[in-house]
C-alpha cells in the first residue's frame, strides 16, 4: 500500500473566515473607543490651559492698565471692557480685544479683587471649565490652586 497525500486543488482560493473578520473589526472598535476618549481628554486639558494663559494675559494687561502714566490714580479697571477701550484714553491693553476676553468655552472671563493675609489687594482673573464639577482656573493655577472659592 502505497501512502500518498492529497493536494488541494490550485483552482481553491485562501480566504478569511467571517469569525476572523468578526474578531478584526471588534479589536478595531477597542482601539478606535480607546483612542476617541484619550483624545477627548487630551482636547479638554488643553483648553483648562489655554484658559488659565487666557487669565494670565488679561491679569498682565490688568497691571500695565493700573500702573500706565495716564491712568493718574493707579486704580485698576472697572471691568474687563475697560481693558479694550481705557477710561483715560490711548490704546486697548489687548492684542486681540473682544476675542481675548472669552474663554475656550465660549464664556466670559471674570475678574474679582481678592485681599490678602498682609491686606494687600490682588485681582483674581478667573473662569470655570464645562466639566461636571466644574474646575475654577485663574492665572494662579487649575483647580486647588486657583485661589477661586
Amino acid at each position: 500500500m502505497l501512502l500518498t497525500t492529497s493536494r488541494r486543488s490550485s483552482t481553491r482560493r485562501s480566504a478569511f473566515t467571517l469569525l476572523e473578520v468578526l474578531v478584526v473589526v471588534a479589536i478595531l472598535v477597542i482601539l478606535a473607543t480607546v483612542a476617541t476618549v484619550a483624545t477627548t481628554r487630551y482636547i479638554e486639558d488643553a483648553k483648562k490651559t489655554k484658559a488659565q494663559l487666557g487669565c494670565k494675559a488679561i491679569a498682565e494687561a490688568i497691571q500695565n492698565y493700573t500702573n500706565n502714566p495716564a491712568n493718574t490714580l493707579n486704580q485698576p479697571p472697572e471691568t474687563l471692557q475697560d481693558l479694550l477701550t481705557p477710561a483715560f484714553g490711548g490704546t486697548a491693553f489687548l492684542r486681540n480685544g473682544q476675542e481675548d476676553l472669552i474663554d475656550p468655552w465660549g464664556k466670559q472671563y471674570r475678574m474679582e479683587p481678592m485681599i490678602q493675609g498682609d491686606g494687600s489687594t490682588i485681582i483674581v482673573v478667573y473662569t470655570y471649565s464645562n466639566d461636571n464639577p466644574p474646575v475654577p482656573i485663574s492665572q494662579f493655577g487649575i483647580g486647588p490652586n486657583s485661589k477661586v472659592n
